[in-house]
């Protein structure tokens, strides 16, 4: 495993020209020709999640500076692990030309969304973060901690992207599977309510989601104003590297097979 990850951190270095080249046209592309740009990026998020907050929070009868802090403590996280996933399963289906012309380590793709969607999704927070404290939130020394949510986050996200990257080239209807499971997946996790909140014959959904750890890392130190419990933190770390593992073991055992199945 140690020996498959050496040669795969090194051809990341080697062809990181070619990483730059597919992050930047992942991020370049999406708003080109439009008026507002790379600001879509900030404003998108911030007016579905001001429209939920709202909604939500007459629903919920919560208030609505509290209700929208904890909402966009949640969605942070949770926008960036769905979009990962829903575009990592047509990574290597999207980039079939190009992996059939020339060779190019198949790492690359997955990984090249994976970093496109960090900075879209860093670029989100900076925006977030202002406007939450711009309406009260709170503001401690716990939100030096949220550079660690983002990297443990990452790793998870991209150990489930690995994953299903592969099993997309070899079962394409999983694409639209897997925007179903994202759907009914947003609902089995504390998001729009309190871990608490979600009772009776499903409730130990919340205990088994691999998800929870991770909104919790952000919605701690952003809506409670301190760090993530110990418990919360180890979680994060056992569920991001086992995923990373389970990813590249995948990854490691099918690369070869790609592209013969595209």
């Amino acid at each position: 495993m140690i020996k498959h990850l050496t040669i795969i951190t090194r051809q990341l270095l080697t062809y990181q020209y070619v990483l730059r080249q597919l992050v930047s046209q992942q991020i370049v592309l999406r708003y080109r020709r439009t008026i507002l740009g790379y600001l879509w990026t900030l404003v998108n998020p911030l007016m579905m999640m001001s429209i939920m907050a709202v909604v939500f929070s007459t629903l919920f009868k919560a208030d609505l500076v509290s209700f929208a802090i904890f909402l966009f403590a949640g969605m942070i996280p949770w926008n960036f692990f769905n979009s990962m996933v829903a575009q990592s399963s047509t990574s290597f289906i999207q980039n079939e030309g190009l992996i059939k012309k020339i060779y190019i380590p198949k790492i690359v793709f997955p990984f090249s969304t994976a970093v496109a969607l960090i900075i879209d999704s860093m670029l989100s927070f900076v925006a977030l973060f202002i406007i939450i404290l711009a309406i009260g939130g709170p503001l401690s020394w716990a939100v030096l901690f949220l550079p660690i949510s983002f990297l443990l986050l990452f790793i998870f996200s991209l150990g489930v992207g690995l994953t299903v990257s592969i099993l997309t080239v070899f079962f394409r209807d999983l694409q639209y599977v897997v925007g179903i499971a994202l759907q009914g997946l947003f609902f089995l996790t504390p998001v729009l309510y309190k871990p608490e909140s979600l009772g009776g014959r499903v409730a130990w959904i919340i205990q088994i989601n691999p998800i929870v750890p991770f909104i919790d890392l952000f919605r701690t130190p952003l809506y409670l104003g301190h760090l993530p419990s110990v418990q919360t933190i180890s979680s994060a770390c056992l569920f991001a590297f086992f995923s990373l593992g389970i990813g590249l073991l995948i990854f490691i055992k099918q690369e070869k097979s790609i592209v013969f199945r595209l």
